[in-house]
């Protein structure tokens, strides 16, 4: 347990600090000089993104299910957290892309998003 806590919290941590640097470093930008888009760091942005929000709610639903729920195995627990952290992070991640290809609105998404999630814990 304690393994997994530090590990999910020091790679939070860190994707954090990279991204915190990287949006204020002048040289980091979604454009290149020729006016094109730059998809190395559009790519890498998002990757980085996407560990850092899939850390935290792997750390959030992990501290809900040891408070809240009834003490199962610990390995169960963290399975869990992983796997459901898994898959809010990937739906996500589709809202997010969708609304940057103009294809869905975000809060529309987000919406979507939440009656897909709820339909799968109810079905």
């Amino acid at each position: 347990m304690i393994k997994f806590l530090s590990i999910t919290a020091s790679i939070f941590i860190v994707s954090v600090g990279f991204l915190y640097y990287l949006v204020n470093n002048s040289n980091f930008l979604p454009l290149n000089t020729e006016g094109g888009v730059n998809v190395v760091n559009i790519i890498f942005f998002i990757f980085l993104g996407f560990l850092a929000i899939f850390c935290l709610l792997a750390l959030i639903i992990f501290g809900i299910r040891k408070l809240f729920l009834k003490p199962k195995e610990t390995k169960g627990n963290i399975v869990l957290a992983l796997r459901q952290s898994t898959l809010i992070s990937v739906g996500l991640l589709v809202v997010f892309l969708l609304h940057i290809f103009h294809i869905v609105n975000f809060i529309w998404g987000l919406s979507l998003l939440v009656v897909v999630i709820a339909s799968l814990f109810v079905i």
